[in-house]
């Protein structure tokens, strides 16, 4: 074997994506003004990496020989003052206090293989705060071993509708390490298939795309995908297939024999000839009980299975286990001479009986993304950028006609749509809804900013759960963020003010039968450093 080759120019490439609420704005990936090999909704945490490699893989000299390339050192910090707070920040969770992620690694290649090694260590303080038992009768006040399911089990996800969504991971600091960003591919020049532990999106949303975003941390999984589009007559396509193998987290059941779920999905996307600037795309995933390893080889096509409506099923019961889906389709318009992007979501999360069902209401257990972002043509002097989300999981006014689930919750599978208690979706989760806008002055080696948004969470535990004068739970958040670039290095820091009114629908009796919300202030800090080697 030739001995490996080590290039300055070649090293320090970043591997990671968009972390978190705030910093991002040097991340985003848009197509506005350039080529890309692969679809920028079908986005990946080496895709950078990989990008580089392949320039040189595929270049005149055909440089196929070992390499070694350096991966760009990462540190993350976290602190939140008062509750958590951490939503798409991969393996990070961000308890209560002091938190932080680091990564290092090397890429290799050799011939048409890559290996990508960037394992990932990451603790949290985990200071306490408040919390609701998961409401269960024990045979004696505080006995944890004769529960069913864990006291930081969600509370407002008994059955039916279940979810492994702990409200806190243990109540302990803790270090942990893990696998983080890697990959293992072998890649052609039309097609790439491997495994994976990496971090991956589906979609062009930016805070909560639908069927897979980073608000877990990446699941191990088998892949299948395109690297250069497929010429049909109406346009380029580009493709994905996964099969995963989902984890349960810690703190949901006592059952050893129900830790793990298969998860088969693919996601298509279309540039038509029409409009190059166009992208439209359809994704489905299916995840059912997986008890053993080879249980995950069977459900490789699930995908296009059919599962039929699970959550509608007359009964108030828990169903037998079997598969759930849930279903997307979006589209992405750029206007690059005017530096205007928008782009849509729209998706089901509960498969229609039958193409009349569809037809008299297509609403039922639909969610929906709208985004717009203004960016002026790149130049060498700063501009101005504006950013805008709206996202809604909450349930439709359908619940009038039929029973209904809420998004990432499945009355099949208990843990529903999660990943070590992280939804693998919108990190908004079950019936959320936010709003999301950001104006930023972005240089060419700097940027600053402010953004503000509003969220809504768990909105159906408001109408099933508790009775009358409870009120939403609402997170109001506003703050400033920045990023720069000194010499080799690059940092992004965010701070922001917020208050969660109603925290847990929690209200106090004042006199004359009034009642007050229950009202918490946070303040969230996130700090991220890199070394870029440029």
């Amino acid at each position: 074997m030739p001995s490996p080759i080590y290039a300055e120019a070649d090293t320090l490439w970043r591997v990671g994506l968009t972390r978190g609420v705030f910093l991002d704005t040097s991340q985003r990936n848009s197509p506005m003004g350039s080529e890309v090999s692969t679809s920028p909704w079908i986005r990946t945490a080496s895709g950078n990496v990989l990008a580089e490699i392949r320039k040189i893989r595929y270049s005149v000299s055909g440089n196929r020989d070992f390499r070694l390339h350096v991966l760009a050192s990462e540190l993350d910090g976290a602190l939140n003052s008062d509750l958590p707070f951490s939503i798409n920040e991969g393996t990070l969770w961000a308890g209560r206090g002091i938190s932080g992620r680091s990564q290092v690694g090397v890429a290799l290649s050799y011939g048409s293989v890559t290996a990508v090694l960037a394992p990932e260590i990451w603790g949290t303080q985990n200071l306490d705060f408040q919390t609701f038992s998961y409401p269960e009768n024990v045979p004696r006040p505080g006995d944890t071993e004769g529960r069913m399911r864990h006291p930081l089990a969600s509370p407002f996800h008994y059955p039916p509708h279940s979810i492994d969504l702990p409200q806190r991971l243990g109540y302990d600091s803790g270090l942990y390490l893990g696998p983080g960003q890697s990959s293992l591919s072998w890649e052609s020049a039309s097609v790439r298939v491997g495994v994976a532990t990496e971090s991956f999106r589906w979609g062009p949303s930016i805070r909560n795309p639908f069927l897979v975003s980073n608000n877990a941390q990446g699941f191990p999984r088998l892949f299948a995908q395109t690297t250069k589009p497929f010429e049909s007559p109406i346009g380029d396509v580009h493709a994905q297939w996964i099969l995963g193998r989902l984890e349960e987290s810690s703190y949901f059941d006592n059952d050893p024999e129900n830790d793990h779920r298969s998860l088969s999905g693919v996601i298509v996307t279309l540039n038509p000839s029409f409009e190059p600037n166009l992208s439209i795309g359809i994704g489905r995933v299916v995840y059912a009980p997986a008890l053993g390893l080879m249980d995950l080889p069977t459900a490789a096509f699930d995908f296009v299975r059919s599962v039929g409506p699970v959550a509608s099923a007359t009964s108030d019961e828990q169903r037998p286990l079997g598969p759930d889906r849930i279903f997307s389709i979006f589209a992405h318009w750029s206007f690059p001479d005017a530096g205007l992007e928008t782009w849509i979501e729209w998706g089901r999360s509960e498969e229609p009986r039958s193409l009349r069902d569809f037809l008299e209401a297509p609403h039922h257990s639909r969610g929906y993304t709208l985004g717009l972002r203004h960016n002026q043509p790149k130049t060498n002097s700063a501009r101005l950028a504006i950013e805008a989300e709206i996202t809604s999981l909450e349930p439709s006014q359908s619940f009038r006609l039929k029973k209904h689930g809420e998004w990432y919750t499945s009355r099949r599978v208990i843990q529903g749509y999660t990943h070590k208690g992280r939804v693998v979706g919108a990190g908004i989760g079950p019936s959320g809804s936010s709003q999301w806008i950001a104006v930023d002055w972005v240089a060419p080696r700097w940027n600053l900013g402010l953004f503000g948004t509003r969220m809504r969470l768990e909105n159906e535990a408001l109408y099933s759960y508790f009775p009358e004068y409870r009120r939403a739970d609402v997170t109001l958040l506003a703050g400033v963020r920045g990023a720069g670039k000194i010499g080799p290095f690059r940092f992004e820091v965010a701070w922001a003010e917020s208050i969660r009114l109603n925290y847990l629908f929690q209200t106090k009796p004042l006199p004359n039968d009034a009642y007050r919300g229950v009202d918490l202030r946070n303040q969230v800090l996130r700090l991220s450093f890199s070394a870029t080697g440029a």
